[in-house]
């Protein structure tokens, strides 16, 4: 039987995790599951990424997660900086392929804000497609994205509380399912 592979890695970027509600309260919500490993890549990494390090990592990996709040339409700039340093050398490696790639993330608008005429006039789907073309072409099973809106509301609380519900449950997908495959590879 072949190694047993059911770590889900997540990698965070948020340049200031302690001073945000939103993704210290999700990251909080999972970091303490079994087989969760968190990478935070603002206060872990600083400026250098080992790729031996994150090929070792990626290899005890079964399902990635980018966890981030979107800025200027996009992810902050570790993030970017890791997928083009480090993720872009693994990518359509056995170390990637076929595993999921999962997006978290937060926005302080509402979700009406983010579809055609609304205040931003495209969707969040639309707005995340560089990262599924990056699994798609990684080889990676893309997930649909978790995304919590109105962060900036009233109702941040509730919202939180119903992503961490989500975020747990497919954290929970990830490690059971790769056991389930694990199995049926004996």
């Amino acid at each position: 039987m072949s190694k047993e592979v059911n770590r889900v890695s997540i990698i965070l970027a948020h340049p200031n995790i302690n001073e945000s509600r939103a993704n210290r309260e999700l990251i909080s919500s999972v970091k303490e599951m079994g087989n969760v490993s968190v990478y935070n890549l603002y206060e872990d990494f600083q400026q250098f990424f080992d790729p031996i390090i994150w090929k070792q990592i990626m290899l005890e990996s079964s399902a990635l997660v980018f966890q981030f709040p979107i800025y200027w339409m996009g992810a902050p700039y570790m993030l970017k900086k890791w997928q083009e340093e480090v993720f872009a050398e693994l990518s359509q490696t056995p170390m990637v392929i076929g595993k999921p790639l999962q997006i978290v993330t937060t926005v302080g608008s509402s979700e009406k804000t983010y579809r055609s005429g609304g205040k931003y006039r495209f969707t969040m789907d639309e707005i995340l497609r560089p990262y599924q073309v990056s699994a798609i072409y990684a080889g990676m099973k893309w997930q649909t994205p978790i995304i919590i809106y109105d962060m900036g509301a009233e109702e941040i609380g509730r919202n939180l509380s119903e992503g961490a519900i989500l975020f747990k449950e497919k954290i929970e997908s990830f490690t059971n399912a790769s056991q389930l495959n694990v199995l049926s590879n004996w």
